[in-house]
């Protein structure tokens, strides 16, 4: 059954991102959403190649390799993620804006749970579940910060990755 369905999750999901976006994404506005999905594609992109030799997380499955899984994130994931989750940012409410990014990081966090169990991920060089928690908190109040005010979004994120670096020991040569 785990490998069945390790088979079927990763484009199962795909699908599902891409069909909830379809009926409940914002596609008449999508021109405004448009910089911030290229930013969250570009900052999934930059992860992605300066973490090829030292990675980590790794995204299992028995047919699909790693770049094109994480191809699927980069390119079917975020820009339906960001198509449906902008578009309902709580303006009045400081408190529904923070509901607002723990329902997001929780269903992330529910998803990669899923991954974990069916085997689709797995975890290195000091990544576990916790940190993912934690970075889908910060992604998504990044991609808010980036659809309201790029300009301060860009350093900071610089500045994110630099102490995740410090964090996790990413080698210079990893980068190179």
């Amino acid at each position: 059954m785990v490998i069945t369905f390790q088979l079927i999750y990763r484009p199962i999901l795909a699908i599902m991102f891409f069909l909830f976006c379809l009926k409940w994404g914002d596609w008449k506005n999508w021109r405004k959403y448009y910089p911030t999905m290229l930013y969250a594609v570009v900052w999934d992109l930059l992860n992605n190649f300066f973490t090829v030799n030292y990675p980590l997380w790794r995204l299992d499955h028995p047919i699909l390799k790693q770049t094109f899984s994480e191809l699927i994130i980069a390119f079917v994931y975020y820009p339906s993620s960001i198509l449906l989750y902008l578009p309902y940012v709580p303006k009045e409410s400081i408190v529904k804006q923070i509901l607002q990014i723990a329902f997001w990081t929780l269903l992330f966090s529910l998803l990669e749970g899923i991954a974990i169990t069916t085997h689709n991920i797995s975890y290195y060089n000091g990544w576990n579940f916790w940190w993912s928690v934690g970075f889908n908190v910060i992604a998504f109040s990044m991609i808010r910060l980036h659809y309201e005010n790029p300009l301060l979004a860009w350093p900071i994120s610089v500045l994110l990755f630099l102490i995740f670096m410090v964090i996790f020991k990413l080698p210079l040569s990893s980068l190179l």
